[in-house]
């Protein structure tokens, strides 16, 4: 039988089912989009109708961000969502959602052209229509699919550019070649954690392929193909070095947050000054320490496989990023590489050891919005496992083996889907920062009998969620709105914005008026509930009261 011939059929079929998993209910799961969804499709929509972000600034590579710079792709791709389906929650999302499932086709053709030879009897379209079944129904890859966050939309660039390159050296075009370089520069301009993984993986293709590369007929276009690469990435490399661009790295580094362990450690070295204390307890060894033990918790069977980083907004608690089962054909699957050619070994394992670096440098770890870049390596070994089990039992049990396997995949997909579309939006509900929503459109209702609105900042900076849903004109706000207020909005701090925490203002004097309605978390609204008339009470879905609506009571 003749199977090549299905092979592409059922390759759109696993995309029309990742299309499923990845758009259904995409607007109302995860439950709220969070802060970072909402303040980079308001900058989309600020971009899409002034040419400027929410400051003003025409065209930015880094998008200011609260404490924050963001990086540019995945805001100007989402300003073509807000272009095609207006400012709301489907368009914060929809570019990794579309993005996410083109992923899943991509890596067929990505893991067709990586392995493009036959192995243990396996064609290569074998374990790639596997792992692209198993990147379609991936916890990991589903959840990140379906929020507004830029690690996943930059995948799917850093797989294009993999795909292109292995397709030059499967076809020897250069047109390919240059793309992919082209292609994998565009990567770097979605996350940061893609800024220091694609360079890298470059340099290991480089290196393995040095031979087809450096020869004396191809010096000259893999120069070519190089200088594509930093010309495109020229403009925004000057931007990532700057200090704005180095806010967030520096906000989440290991050297930043280890005080605690430094301290420790020059204790230890105050009660015994020997050669040996001197070596072992420094704030060099600390971060050295810190950041080999966070790259090494991403290997860790507990992160991929049973609990997962722990964040709710990162996945379902309880659960790894990878399904329970991989870890019975993981090991496998290394032991399939032992069959496939050297360098294809070289840049499986190449690929999988650079992806966690950059989360290893940064807290906590492990983290699975930033070490997403393995995708799609595990998954590529977990159906070489399958493949290399498979081949080695006898054939009259390989039937009663398909079976099972199916039966062990299917069972876990639908106990998942369960849990995602079950519990996990109450539990994760406040995670997600429910409940502006419901403030934002309560709000509306009664605003016009009133001079001024106060917001509670004890969330963090509530003003863009007032910007996105009113949908505030963004010509407006560049010229008189800030964080701090704007129309007849006036938002409060949180405890590192000094002096405006509403639980230390007299809210009538900060008002400037007795005719005004606020919105207060249940700590500030305790300590002003004798002045206030209550009028609703918001609460997330989880049952957590998030805000109290109140007018003033001018006694």
């Amino acid at each position: 039988m003749d199977y090549k011939k299905y092979i592409l059929p059922l390759v759109f079929c696993v995309t029309i089912l990742a299309a499923f998993l990845r758009f259904y209910e995409i607007a109302s799961i995860p439950i709220s989009l969070y802060w970072d969804e909402i303040s980079s499709t308001y900058n989309a929509y600020s971009i899409l109708l002034t040419g400027k972000d929410e400051f003003g600034n025409k065209l930015p590579l880094l998008f200011r961000a609260f404490e924050d710079y963001k990086t540019p792709a995945n805001i100007y791709l989402t300003s073509v969502s807000v272009f095609l389906f207006g400012l709301n929650e489907f368009s914060a999302r929809f570019s990794s959602a579309f993005l996410g499932t083109l992923t899943v086709p991509l890596v067929f053709f990505f893991v067709k052209n990586l392995l493009n030879k036959k192995y243990l009897n396996f064609n290569p379209e074998i374990p790639a229509l596997l792992t692209c079944l198993l990147i379609s129904i991936s916890p990991w890859h589903i959840h990140f699919s379906r929020t507004g966050f830029e690690a996943n939309t930059g995948l799917f660039f850093v797989i294009l550019g993999a795909y292109l390159f292995f397709k030059y050296l499967n076809v020897h075009k250069y047109k390919y070649y240059f793309l992919s370089f082209f292609i994998f520069a565009v990567s770097m301009y979605f996350y940061r954690s893609i800024w220091i993984f694609t360079p890298l993986l470059i340099l290991s293709l480089l290196l393995v392929y040095r031979k087809e590369l450096f020869s004396k007929n191809s010096i000259l276009k893999t120069s070519i193909g190089l200088l594509v690469f930093i010309l495109t990435i020229m403009p925004f490399s000057f931007k990532m070095i700057s200090a704005e661009g180095m806010v967030r790295a520096n906000q989440t580094s290991v050297i930043n947050n280890s005080d605690e362990k430094v301290f420790e450690a020059a204790i230890k070295q105050n009660e015994n000054k020997s050669i040996f204390t001197k070596i072992a307890f420094n704030r060099r060894t600390v971060y050295i320490l810190e950041s080999s033990t966070g790259y090494l918790k991403h290997f860790s069977p507990n992160y991929l496989f049973l609990k997962g980083d722990g964040n709710m907004r990162h996945g379902l608690p309880n659960t790894g990023v990878l399904y329970f089962w991989g870890l019975l054909f993981i090991i496998p699957g290394i032991f399939f590489l032992k069959n496939i050619d050297s360098k294809t070994r070289f840049v499986i394992i190449s690929w999988l050891l650079i992806a966690p670096i950059p989360a290893a440098f940064s807290l906590p770890a492990p983290h699975a919005l930033r070490s997403l870049n393995m995708i799609p390596i595990p998954q590529l070994l977990i159906s070489m496992g399958i493949l290399y089990i498979f081949i080695k039992l006898p054939k009259s049990y390989r039937k009663i083996y398909s079976f099972v396997v199916f039966l062990i995949i299917l069972i876990s997909f639908g106990y998942y889907l369960k849990g995602y579309y079950g519990e996990y939006p109450r539990i994760s509900s406040s995670d997600w920062a429910d409940g502006y929503k419901q403030l934002v459109y309560s709000i509306q209702k009664n605003e016009n009998n009133y001079d001024k609105i106060l917001i509670s900042g004890h969330y963090w900076q509530p003003y863009s969620y007032f910007l996105f849903y009113n949908r505030y004109d963004p010509l407006e706000f560049q010229k008189n709105g800030s964080k701090s207020g704007f129309g007849k909005y006036m938002f409060g701090g949180t405890s590192w914005d000094k002096g405006t925490e509403f639980e230390n203002l007299n809210l009538e004097k900060f008002a400037e008026t007795t005719n005004f309605l606020s919105a207060l978390s249940p700590v500030e609204y305790e300590k002003h509930k004798e002045s206030l008339n209550l009028i609703e009470v918001i609460k997330s879905e989880d049952g957590n009261i998030i805000f109290y609506i109140s007018e003033y009571n001018a006694k």
